[in-house]
């Protein structure tokens, strides 16, 4: 033998890992001794865990294992379950391998006592994880000879833990399994087994740590025999749930946040998102200040498609038939219109309701570090996130969604899916899918300038793609009509909805030192939600003060019901309708009964101001109004004068009272005589607004 040849002799024999079994044994004193016979010849080490039996097998083990050094025993005075036995041992071999006498890449063997195991296909476990990169490998037993409740029980428990493990599962209750030692050691720390959980538990917690686990190697089952019932595979169902809960909300606890808080803080991630879509979808027409529109527009788009056949690019019913039928929001509006026949209103609910959800699990894509619930919780206290949602900022909301899975699909290559999705981006949102995309683009191809002809060939299609995206937007009539209103609205929503788009970037960045530091940078976020919900929810009042989350405690109703049934309703008319900004659904009831509005629904179209005469006279002229309905409550709130000019004019002949609720909730005025008196404007810019 040559000098290389010994030397690589060598370092196989340092690198080779030792073979550790580990049995539990529960009254198996026909076969214990058979089955540790014919592993002795297979491993280094034999870890046997007696487990309280009360047949002869604690006996026959004392005297299996007095001459064998190789061998060790863990005594339970009474029975304590498979659980509680591998854990035992599995604590013990954590305590060899950090005195040094065990490596980490030794290999940690479970064999069941029963006979069940054929020592015989070991070696093929084995070799999955020393030779192909696993970290386990857990049997996949022919279950053939079963009964067939046995195997329905196997494979729903196996499809279960596939989805809480993350990767595909064949045999997820297999006792035979091989360890590296060092994954199933760090395993340990959040696992809490339970009777026969043990096995169920492993299998989610290895995966969602990261490690790879196999589960395709066959073995045959030369002894049919179980002792779990129902009742074991309920536990285990459930215990799956536990074992992911803990590594998604124990693995990247700050270390300045005491040990309670992983059961505490990270719950508040799903009690949050599980409060905000809940809400949402708990009602068919949510109210809030961004809503209605969503509503109406796609209401009109399932009516014109269904019952007319065309795609309509202006909504007749809105703004005199100005409105564009695609301001943004064009996927996710043509996907509401398409369900709405059978969800109805539902569909917009349920839209948004996935756009919240699907936004958090985007932004888990576009940065691994917004699939830590400590992250996201940071994420979800954004008071600005927390107005989007409640102001039910559909579009913005979609805009993020595709946003977050552009970054992934542009970052890992994806550049035909990519170019799709950033067209998705903008066409959701064209003013902050613009500026958003753009400056993250604008970023990453000063950081990767060898990126920029890639970059180049991907924006100039997709920004030709979007020529007829950015032409519906800017024929919105609000922002022709309040050019100045829509400037200042656009900065405010960059600054505002801009801080959650950039929140998973931000938070990624400054991830080492808020793992740290999580304490102060928790206080802040909070104080500044609840600052946020405070001002922008409506509970301080003051002149043009935000409209508030009125939808998260109150329902629709429909207050013109009577109305509607009554001669006093002339439908093809033209209404002005003034009610809050954030229970705009009359303005849709309107509409659905045939009325034509005299605005859109955006606050800039609306003109909620105080008037003088001469301004009153020049845009009701330009509107062509025929009917402006006053309902108290937005009397109540603005304290704008409106009220009062058309009582002036009731008074003096030029206009009249139409309908009055018998229950004073509203009045309608009837100023056809005094619009038809005034000179139409070509433009509302010739008006002195």
């Amino acid at each position: 033998m040559n000098t290389v040849q010994r030397a690589q002799q060598a370092r196989s024999a340092v690198t080779t890992p030792r073979r550790i079994a580990v049995v539990p044994v529960y009254n198996e004193e026909d076969t214990v001794v058979q089955v540790l016979d014919e592993l002795e010849r297979l491993v280094d080490q034999i870890v046997v865990v007696e487990d309280g039996s009360t047949d002869g097998s604690r006996e026959l083990i004392i005297a299996w294992v007095r001459h064998r050094r190789s061998a060790h025993t863990i005594f339970f005075k009474r029975n304590r379950g498979l659980s509680a036995a591998y854990y035992a041992a599995f604590k013990e071999i954590a305590g060899l391998v950090a005195a040094g006498e065990l490596s980490a890449d030794d290999l940690i063997i479970t064999v069941d006592a029963d006979g069940q195991h054929n020592p015989a296909d070991l070696e093929r476990l084995m070799r999955r994880v020393t030779d192909e990169g696993f970290d386990a490998a857990v049997a996949r037993r022919d279950l053939s000879g079963y009964s067939v409740l046995k195997r329905t029980g196997n494979n729903l428990l196996t499809w279960w833990a596939s989805l809480w493990a993350g990767i595909r599962f064949y045999d997820v209750e297999s006792g035979y399994r091989v360890f590296r030692a060092g994954p199933l050691i760090d395993a340990l720390k959040y696992y809490h087994g339970y009777r026969y959980s043990e096995t169920v538990e492993v299998a989610v917690v290895l995966p969602r740590l990261g490690y790879r686990v196999s589960n395709d190697v066959i073995v045959p089952v030369p002894v049919q025999r179980s002792r779990t019932s129902i009742r074991d595979g309920i536990i285990d169902a459930l215990a799956m749930i536990g074992a992911w809960w803990r590594v998604f909300a124990g693995r990247h606890k700050p270390s300045d946040m005491p040990a309670l808080s992983v059961k505490v803080l990270p719950a508040l991630v799903l009690l949050g998102l599980a409060f905000a879509v809940g809400d949402i979808l708990r009602t068919s027409l949510f109210l809030a200040s961004d809503s209605m529109h969503n509503y109406a527009h796609v209401w009109y788009l399932s009516d014109q498609i269904f019952h007319h056949g065309r795609l309509p690019l202006h909504i007749s019913l809105l703004d005199g038939g100005s409105a564009v039928t695609f301001p943004y929001a064009i996927v996710p509006y043509l996907a509401g219109a398409l369900t709405y026949p059978i969800l109805g209103n539902w569909s917009v609910s349920l839209l948004m309701g996935i756009g919240v959800a699907g936004t958090v699990w985007a932004a888990g894509l576009a940065r691994p570090v917004m699939r830590d619930p400590w992250m996201i919780l940071l994420f979800l206290i954004n008071p600005f996130f927390i107005d989007s949602v409640f102001a039910f900022q559909f579009a913005t909301v979609w805009c993020a969604l595709f946003f977050f899975l552009f970054v992934s699909a542009f970052e890992r290559r994806r550049t035909v899916v990519a170019a799709l999705l950033l067209w998705l981006t903008i066409s959701s949102h064209p003013v902050i899918g613009s500026l958003t995309s753009g400056l993250y683009l604008a970023i990453y191809t000063g950081l990767h300038r060898e990126r920029a002809r890639e970059l180049l060939l991907l924006v100039v299609p997709v920004g030709l793609a979007l020529v007829p995206v950015y032409w519906m937007t800017l024929s919105t009539p609000a922002v022709n009509e309040e050019p100045t209103a829509f400037v200042r609205t656009t900065i405010s929503s960059i600054v505002s909805r801009g801080s959650w788009f950039a929140a998973p970037f931000v938070l990624s960045w400054v991830a080492p030192w808020l793992r740290r530091n999580y304490r102060p940078a928790l206080g802040l976020g909070f104080a500044s939600s609840a600052l946020g919900v405070f001002m922008l929810g409506g509970f301080i009042g003051f002149y043009r003060a935000p409209s508030g989350y009125w939808g998260v405690v109150h329902d629709s109703s429909d207050v013109y019901a009577a109305f509607f049934a009554s001669p006093e309703f002339q439908p093809g008319m033209t209404y002005r309708v003034l009610e809050p900004s954030e229970r705009e659904d009359g303005m849709y009831r309107f509409i659905r009964h045939g009325a034509v509005l005299s605005n859109e629904f955006f606050t800039e179209s609306t003109f909620h101001r105080p008037w003088n005469m001469e301004q009153y006279a020049c845009y009701t002229a330009f509107k062509r109004v025929d009917f402006v309905v006053v309902e108290r409550v937005w009397e109540r709130r603005l304290h704008f004068n409106e009220g009062d000019l058309l009582s002036s004019l009731v008074a003096r002949g030029q206009a009249s009272i139409t309908y009055a609720d018998p229950g004073g909730r509203f009045v309608v005025y009837n100023i056809q005589r005094f619009v038809a008196g005034q000179h139409k404007p070509s433009s509302l810019s010739q008006c002195p607004l």
